[in-house]
């Protein structure tokens, strides 16, 4: 489940503010790597076993005790007690959650937590602030318990699984009861309302992504306040009564759920619909630079006017652009996200440092752990590159006014955020805080003498305030810059000596000011949100983040645009108020509870069967069982089927049964497997090409170089009976013992959106080969290439290229398939465009024809999603080469249509004409697929 983050990441990535779903790009080819062993280890409360590594056992206490707590605060809320034990799995970093295998995906770096269905398994990473991870822990414990309300229902009464439960129900719970409201939160809330974009309940009915948090949290905060929050428990005691979530609302809140949502929206309206009346906002007040971008600062003496650097991921691929501030395109100035010594920005964590004339300085991922990097603008390329074994992540680096060293924060392996200062001529790295408190984006004084960062020390640190505070690099005192139970945050000391920084102090996030003894003004006033704010060089106004029409974009104030009408006094201290403690832990014996070995023990995550029976001829049955240990590093897959006759002989002697277990503990996984088949291959053909009975067991390698590049390799050795039907070789029998090795390297570092990827590369190269050690001969050998480009000309248009070979030969050479709607289209995709070889290029143009299909029925709208089309043309050729068979070139173009109807799942409908050798007799075409047009329809993503 994710959190804020992937809220605001969400939101970044909007083709427009309208539609925050839109325009999400995915990153389906990267590798996830082990690059370390955890050595993990539990702790047992009464009802939660708290998972974690040596690295992170103090984060791990915690954790123990504040899930304690929580569960007895949830069991209140909801009237339930979780029927089992309560696993959390807890990682010291975000970057060492990414190399979880319980999540069958990359996380990516805004999901801060996980709560599965298999194994109620909670997963979440550290990253330096303890609010923000109790806030993430209780989140997903709430979900903990929903599922346990959900499995309970449903054994009361299995239609109660059909609910349908709309997620901004389950996720708004979560947040109510884990945090509740932030600025952040009622920025978004206040911009739907003002703008007229607010969703009805019926409309959030199937509504997805990070947008359903702060609704869902003020849905349920709505409802409490009106009818009581003892309902919530109701709805879940009562919810197997009811065949839709619907009818459990009507019974629970005695009104219907468009009765309801009229109620909210107007409730909605007068609590945000005023706004306006005391607050600007940004299309007035300030001028855009940039859509759909974040953390701007200026670049230091370039020639033309002043320039501005900011991150966007508007394109897919995080990307560092620079603009001129007088107007005029933007430049790209460094990408990230398609190779792999820089494989993120950190765009919403990590700012920018401009002020070296001629440089940019950014953090980027590489590797197991971040980098500096020092970027030349002129020559386009790093002029220098620092990590250290000891820091994870780093955040916001800034250099020192003379350029002898840079600061930065940083993440250690325990997950403690803290500030640190690299000495360029000696390369050495030195601590500059050493503390439980998370230090963020520090700024250097214009004399260098001292830094402003921004802190959860304050006094509610713990309840997640953040203030600014001083550090004197002399002597290494800290003082505050400000005080009180708000965030303070982003500080930049500017020139002129005043630090300007982004607070929620009013309940709304904007810039402010302060000068050296704390006393400051306000800078800004708009009612959605301001960000970031970094003065522009000769007094030309600040250059802001700010949130309009859901979107995140850059902006340029004038000077005379900033409020500076409200002041505030200085609220800076000689002394720090007495900061919060690390909890020591409510758990009376908390601090004695011994840690107990992690224990590998494998429970099943699923089984499926089926039976098929037909009378007077025989039947098929089948099982399949899936199981893995709780932290996901082994795997075990087992199934067992048969087909047959009514004789019983016949069913035993047709058992194809597997077993294949998959270590996945280290940077190299590893598998062996066993197996038994028997029956008849089809090939990719409609009729046989070969009845095989064979036994034997099997070995695999995966080794991932990069996030973008791996090597593969299999062996099996197996003995084999195998007679065959199509291939003309001299002895249709072959019993022997057959040896296997296959091994592929695969780059992929491609851009995807739902229906198919549409930026980057994917080249596989494979090569096999097969002996029968038996009849001392080459069973067959093989070599398959199969390279894709992808050239972005839009946002969402590409040309797409594929190119593909496929050469095997041998006594008996493997056959492939290039037919159907993936690969030639308007061919079929069995029975004839096989061969032994076979060469194929596809080519298209694609691009959005409508982004959104809605059609009135009388039960209401109905809306569909994007329909993509594209234009293409297909060559290729198929042969068995090596009986001297030669058949031509098929060819076909048209235009296409898609769906996605959800990533991956795109229906599909071709339409075209065929030519070439359609009538070669060595394809066997049917009539109807000799015809110039054709019109297919089928589903599968693009290629």
């Amino acid at each position: 489940m994710t959190r804020r983050l992937a809220l605001l990441l969400a939101l970044l990535l909007a083709a427009a503010g309208a539609r925050p779903a839109a325009a999400q790009f995915y990153a389906l080819g990267r590798n996830k790597i082990q690059y370390r062993s955890f050595d993990w280890r539990v702790l047992r409360g009464p009802h939660v076993d708290l998972y974690f590594y040596r690295t992170g056992e103090t984060v791990a206490r915690a954790a123990l005790d504040y899930a304690e707590a929580s569960y007895d605060t949830l069991a209140l809320e909801f009237g339930h007690e979780v029927g089992s034990r309560v696993p959390i799995i807890v990682y010291a970093s975000h970057t060492d959650f990414e190399q979880t295998n319980i999540l069958p995906f990359l996380p990516p770096e805004g999901l801060l937590g996980v709560t599965e269905f298999l194994k109620g398994r909670v997963t979440l990473p550290f990253r330096g602030n303890l609010a923000e991870f109790r806030h993430t822990l209780r989140h997903e414990l709430v979900h903990v318990f929903q599922l346990s309300l959900a499995v309970d229902n449903y054994y009361l009464q299995p239609r109660a699984a059909g609910l349908g439960t709309p997620l901004w129900w389950t996720e708004g719970l979560a947040e109510l009861w884990s945090a509740g409201e932030d600025a952040r939160d009622q920025m978004i809330l206040r911009d739907l309302v003002v703008s007229g974009r607010l969703p009805t309940l019926p409309q959030l009915r199937w509504a997805s992504g990070g947008i359903v948090y702060p609704l869902g949290g003020r849905i349920h905060r709505w409802l409490a306040d009106t009818y009581g929050d003892w309902r919530v428990a109701l709805f879940y005691r009562e919810a197997n009564r009811y065949a839709s979530f619907e009818d459990a609302i009507q019974a629970v809140y005695g009104k219907s759920l468009e009765a309801l949502s009229d109620e909210w929206q107007l409730a909605m309206r007068r609590a945000y619909g005023r706004a306006v009346d005391t607050l600007g906002s940004l299309a007035v007040s300030a001028r855009p630079l940039a859509r759909y971008a974040v953390k701007a600062v200026p670049l230091a003496d370039t020639a033309g006017g002043v320039r501005v650097a900011y991150t966007s991921a508007a394109y897919g691929y995080p990307t560092i652009y620079e603009r001129p501030l007088a107007g005029g395109g933007a430049r790209p100035l460094v990408r990230a996200g398609d190779r792999a010594e820089r494989e993120d920005f950190h765009a919403f964590d990590s700012r920018l440092d401009g002020s070296r004339p001629g440089y940019l300085l950014f953090s980027t991922r590489f590797g197991d752990r971040d980098a500096l990097v020092v970027w030349d603008l002129s020559r386009r390329r790093a002029a220098g590159r620092y990590q250290f074994p000891d820091v994870v992540t780093m955040l916001s680096p800034r250099w020192l006014p003379d350029g002898s060293a840079i600061v930065f924060s940083g993440i250690d392996a325990q997950g403690l955020s803290d500030l640190y200062r690299l000495d360029l001529a000696t390369g050495a790295l030195a601590p500059l805080t050493r503390d439980p408190y998370q230090d963020l984006d520090p700024s250097p004084s214009p004399d260098g003498s001292a830094l402003v960062f921004a802190s959860d020390r304050a006094a509610g640190g713990l309840e997640g305030a953040r203030n600014l505070f001083v550090l004197e690099l002399a002597t290494g005192r800290v003082r505050p810059l400000t005080q009180g139970a708000w965030v303070d945050e982003a500080p930049w000391w500017a020139a002129d000596g005043r630090v300007y920084f982004t607070s929620d102090r009013d309940g709304v996030l904007n810039a402010y000011s302060v000068d050296s003894s704390g006393a400051g003004r306000q800078e800004t006033a708009v009612y959605t949100g301001v960000f970031d704010a970094v003065p522009l060089p000769g007094g030309r106004g600040l250059v802001v983040g700010g949130f309009d029409q859901l979107g995140f974009n850059v902006y340029r104030y004038a000077p005379d645009s900033a409020a500076q009408a409200r002041t505030f006094p200085s609220t800076a201290a000689d002394t720090a108020p007495a900061g919060w403690e690390w909890p020591a832990g409510r758990l009376a014996d908390s601090s004695e509870r011994v840690a107990q070995p992690y224990r590998q023990r494998y429970t099943i995550d699923f089984a499926a069967g089926d039976v098929v029976v037909t009378p007077g001829f025989g039947g098929a049955s089948g099982i399949t069982v899936y199981a893995s240990d709780l932290i996901g590093d082994h795997r075990l897959v087992a199934s067992v089927g048969t087909f047959g006759g009514g004789a019983l002989g016949s069913a035993l002697s047709n058992i194809n049964a597997n077993v294949i277990y998959l270590n996945q503990h280290r940077r190299l996984n590893w598998g062996l497997g066993a197996f038994r088949f028997a029956g008849r291959a089809f090939d990719g053909d409609q009729v046989p090409a070969y009845e095989e009975k064979s036994v034997g067991g099997l070995g695999f390698l995966r080794y991932p170089l990069s996030a973008f590049t791996r090597v593969e390799g299999t062996t099996v050795v197996e003995y084999s009976k195998r007679v065959d039907f199509v291939l003309p070789v001299d002895q249709p029998e072959r019993n022997g013992l057959i040896v296997t090795n296959l091994a592929s390297w695969v780059f992929d570092n491609a851009l995807w959106v739902e229906s198919g990827p549409l930026d980057g590369t994917r080249v596989a190269l494979t090569g096999g080969l097969s002996s029968d050690l038996s009849n001392r001969r080459f069973d067959s050998w093989l070599g398959v290439a199969d390279v894709r480009r992808y050239f972005r000309f839009g946002r969402r248009s590409a040309y797409a290229f594929r190119a593909l070979g496929f050469w095997s030969d041998g006594d008996r050479p493997r056959r492939t398939n290039i037919g159907g709607t993936l690969a030639m289209r308007g061919y079929p995709l069995f029975g004839a465009l096989l061969g032994t070889r076979a060469w194929m290029v596809n080519q298209e143009v694609r691009t959005p024809i409508l982004r959104y299909l809605t059609l009135g029925t009388p039960l209401g709208d109905v809306r569909f999603p994007e329909v993509q089309g594209a234009v293409f043309f297909d060559l290729g050729r198929a042969w068995d080469g090596t009986f001297g068979e030669r058949r031509g070139v098929l060819g076909s173009y048209g235009s296409s249509f898609r769906m996605a109807l959800a990533p991956l799942l795109v229906l599909r409908l071709d339409l075209g004409w065929r030519f070439g050798a359609v009538s070669d007799p060595g394809y066997g075409l049917s009539e109807p697929d000799r015809k110039p047009f054709f019109l297919k329809f089928f589903f599968g993503y693009n290629y």
